[in-house]
């Protein structure tokens, strides 16, 4: 702990303030699948506060000649179909001559409307991924495919197929690439390419990418989809590529799913010790992003871990505890490994699902008790929470998985933009009358705190006989953010040294707001010490 936190306490005084980074991904397959097209990210109002787009995927496959280069999911809505007027972001069809249509035009559209964001062209993916290992595993495999990728997506050369690509068509749309490699050397879906050189070869493939995008333009993106579940951490250098990497996306979701035999959370902020059903291995999101800090040594400025936009699935054969942590198998949903979209998992709220909230890994989840149905997802409470973490330790940003999940207002990326849940409009209707009461329940004034731990910060505020719909939690004055769902607890990161003395502030429904009694609490150091 005393090693992690002055490496916090360095690069804070060494690095320039950095803009925290809002990553998106965005699926090709989004528009025929879900009928999410780029026009969706600026009528969401998403597109002002997202800073890059990753564009999933391109991925690595042989040509005619046996070399390994990127190839297209699918080329004709990457850049050959056109937009009808109504379909285009500006309103302005596509020329059915024109020679760059499709996906790429729109994107090249928003990128001209919103200067700021950076787009970022995504290799690989889940199953993608068959031939990374061989792209990388020779100098002359890695020459060709690196050369490859930047012929295509930064000079903008896309093979010709009738009217639509040609030399330079799509030059000046991408800024860099995201390597997401899932995995090197063991692991991954049916049928994926392995060599024990994998980890080293990765090492090198991305030092080749960033040497040639360097020469070429200073500023290019060169990022990594990272798994954050411990068993996969060993397959790459990550204290020896992050010098090459601008961040690693860490992958901090699907943590459990329907390949498992037993409900649990998919993306939990912490990890809970309730949880036995995997003989005591635990993931979460801190979990990863502390192993990445303390034992890869990897800067805070590297690493931007994930959100999900999308929950996992079990019917269960149990009603015990909601059916959190039972036996199970994958429930129905979008696709066979049961996952469905934020955007369609919050109406099941109103088909007989009950809200509930995890107090130890700060995780939401949906149950049904008559279909005996679970749903694991982040909500924007656990979101808003996620945000918070990465301003506390000083992170990259955010990243989340993906856009086309998020519902038709932006709620989630409108979250994380914020760094809080969306405000509560109260009716003001009996103003002036008996106000809300609310009190910090843990900690207590006098207890002891390890400085640099995160705190959960629990309060009385979901009794039955108030209409409380928000607390606000305060450290020495400063908001920690508030909470606008019950039970209204909140996290204080990173918990500094010294005397602290917390408060909360509660609404109700008619305005009315009140504060809570002081609390006082030491982060001593050596209290740590004596631990």
């Amino acid at each position: 702990m005393k090693k992690y936190l002055l490496m916090i306490f360095l690069f804070q005084i060494m690095m320039p303030a950095q803009k925290k980074e809002i990553v998106a991904y965005y699926p090709e397959w989004g528009p025929a699948r879900g009928s999410y097209y780029v026009k969706n990210i600026e009528t969401t109002g998403s597109a002002d506060k997202l800073t890059v787009i990753n564009y999933a995927f391109v991925v690595p496959e042989k040509d005619s000649s046996g070399n390994i280069v990127t190839n297209f999911l699918n080329s004709w809505a990457d850049y050959k179909q056109p937009y009808s007027s109504a379909l285009s972001i500006d309103g302005v069809a596509d020329d059915s001559t024109q020679h760059l249509r499709g996906e790429f035009n729109q994107l090249k559209k928003l990128k001209i409307r919103h200067p700021h964001l950076k787009l970022i062209v995504s290799i690989g993916g889940w199953t993608g991924s068959t031939f990374f290992s061989d792209a990388a595993l020779t100098p002359e495999s890695r020459e060709k495919f690196v050369n490859d990728c930047i012929n295509k997506f930064v000079y903008g050369n896309l093979p010709v197929d009738g009217t639509a690509g040609g030399k330079g068509v799509a030059a000046n749309i991408f800024d860099g690439f995201d390597i997401d490699w899932e995995f090197p050397m063991a692991g991954g879906d049916d049928g994926i390419h392995h060599d024990s050189s994998d980890r080293d070869n990765f090492s090198k493939l991305i030092a080749l990418f960033r040497k040639k995008m360097n020469n070429i333009r200073p500023g290019l993106l060169l990022t990594a989809a990272i798994p954050a579940r411990g068993a996969d951490l060993w397959k790459f250098n990550l204290k020896q590529d992050q010098e090459n990497m601008n961040w690693f996306n860490l992958m901090t979701y699907d943590f459990h799913g329907g390949w498992d035999n037993r409900s649990n959370h998919h993306t939990n902020l912490f990890t809970s010790p309730a949880d036995t059903v995997f003989n005591n291995i635990r993931e979460s999101y801190s979990e990863a992003i502390r192993y990445f800090l303390d034992s890869a040594l990897v800067y805070p400025d590297k690493i931007v871990p994930g959100a999900a936009f999308y929950g996992r699935g079990w019917k269960v054969s149990d009603t015990v505890n909601y059916g959190l942590y039972q036996p199970g198998k994958v429930s129905a949903g979008i696709s066979p490994q049961g996952d469905n979209n934020y955007h369609d998992i919050i109406p099941l709220l109103n088909k007989g699902y009950e809200y509930h909230w995890d107090n130890l890994a700060l995780a939401p989840w949906l149950y049904n008790p008559v279909d005996s149905v679970f749903w694991t997802f982040d909500d924007s409470k656990s979101i808003a929470l996620k945000t918070r973490y990465v301003d506390a330790y000083n992170l990259r940003g955010l990243m989340f998985w993906e856009i086309s999940g998020d519902d038709s207002i932006g709620t989630l990326v409108n979250t994380i933009f914020k760094h809080n849940m969306p405000d509560v409009k109260v009716t003001n209707i009996n103003k002036g009358k008996k106000a809300p009461s609310v009190k910090i329940i843990a900690p207590l004034t006098g207890n002891k705190i390890i400085p640099g731990s995160d705190v959960i910060i629990n309060t009385d505020g979901d009794k039955k006989d108030q209409a409380i719909v928000k607390v606000e939690f305060f450290e020495d004055n400063k908001s920690l953010g508030y909470c606008t769902k019950s039970p209204f607890n909140w996290v204080w990161f990173n918990v500094p040294k010294g005397k602290h003395k917390l408060k909360v502030i509660a609404t109700d429904i008619n305005g009315n707001k009140k504060g809570s009694a002081t609390v006082i609490v030491y982060a001593d150091l050596q209290y740590e010490q004596t631990r």
